[in-house]
């Protein structure tokens, strides 16, 4: 396998704290607190609705992709570097889609209608998307099949963003409104930055370094008291 990076290690952290940090988030902005004077999303600057906010994830991760692509078959450091980045990248944006963005648009269709489908059909891509980036994340980077399954990735990646950017946000737009989309663009903004700022905080334990509530002398009790040992014996002999 592949060494892991130290990006590997955010990655994973990003992994673990999204889907949380998220659903916290979600859970505790309430409309009212979306309200108050000077927390408006209209006053923060890199603040927009919802759907403006998930086109310039699309557009980065379309780029990162796209820098993939121009690798040579032999740029394994570099092709690793940028999956980890992507990887990152679509596991935050894939959280506050399904955590924010499409329930909010899933209760605003009806059963058996276009809308409904395709809110349903973005979820069945989304769990495709997963499986293929799982067998990635195992994969050793110099494996044959690595290039061509990101290449792959990536091929299912922009299909989806031209679902969503065509057909599903349109749809969002003259369903949820504005300040519905203003509402849900500030919590995307909160639960991203609430998840990137614990990944960031959990850094990895350097490789051979105490776990955490070990001790250093601990480690050394044995070996020093057998050195006490051996000097009485031999202060025993010498009288």
């Amino acid at each position: 396998m592949a060494k892991q990076t130290g990006l590997g290690s955010v990655v994973d952290n990003v992994r673990d704290a999204a889907g949380k940090m998220v659903s916290g988030v979600v859970e505790a902005m309430s409309p009212a607190l979306l309200e108050q004077p000077g927390s408006s999303p209209r006053s923060a600057a890199e603040a927009s609705d919802a759907i403006a906010l998930l086109k310039k994830d699309h557009d980065k991760v379309k780029a990162l992709f796209a820098q993939a692509d121009a690798l040579s078959d032999t740029a394994h450091a570099a092709r690793l570097k940028l999956f980890k980045e992507i990887d990152a990248e679509l596991t935050l944006h894939t959280a506050v889609e399904e955590k924010i963005f499409y329930p909010a648009f899933k209760a605003k269709t009806k059963r058996n209608t276009d809308e409904r489908d395709e809110v349903l059909e973005a979820y069945e891509e989304h769990a495709g998307a997963k499986e293929l980036i799982a067998k990635l994340e195992r994969l050793d980077v110099r494996d044959e099949t690595y290039k061509a399954k990101l290449q792959v990735l990536g091929e299912m990646i922009r299909h989806h963003v031209e679902e969503e950017e065509s057909v599903m946000f349109p749809e969002a737009r003259r369903l949820l409104g504005h300040d519905e989309l203003e509402r849900l663009g500030a919590q995307i903004t909160a639960a991203k930055r609430k998840a990137s700022g614990n990944a960031a905080g959990a850094k990895p334990r350097a490789k051979g370094s105490p776990a955490k509530g070990s001790s250093a002398k601990g480690s050394s009790a044995k070996p020093a008291r057998a050195r006490a040992a051996r000097s009485s014996s031999a202060r025993g002999k010498r009288s």
